[in-house]
């Protein structure tokens, strides 16, 4: 499910997808920060009506995974124009609750999924 949300909503950058994906309950720590449903659907909701288009890369031999977790390492390169792209790589946990993403817990490098550039949001 988490590659499918990848690539039917991130990459699409479809939010009218953030329902179908993520539990009411959602929340997510990424470096420390916790952000609730409301703010992580509001966020992608500002950026996915950006220019902003989205490519992912997964390290196919870190997926560790089970019926309810899922941990996988993987780099999401944001570009806003020609030349001006910035790519994370982040460490990633999903829990899943009635069929949808309920928990993720991150840790990306750089820390910040920020520039002048590319605004706060993934």
């Amino acid at each position: 499910m988490l590659q499918e949300m990848f690539s039917e909503m991130v990459m699409r950058k479809d939010a009218s997808l953030i329902p179908h994906y993520y539990h009411p309950d959602f929340q997510r720590e990424s470096n420390g920060q916790l952000e609730d449903y409301r703010a992580f659907a509001s966020g992608h909701e500002k950026m996915y009506a950006t220019p902003v288009t989205y490519e992912v890369r997964y390290d196919d031999a870190s997926w560790v995974e089970s019926a309810a977790k899922v941990a996988v390492r993987l780099w999401i390169r944001k570009q806003i124009s020609a030349g001006n792209a910035l790519e994370f790589e982040i460490l990633l946990v999903a829990a899943y609750l009635d069929g949808k993403i309920h928990h993720l817990w991150e840790m990306t490098s750089p820390r910040r999924w920020a520039s002048s550039a590319c605004n706060d949001h993934a």
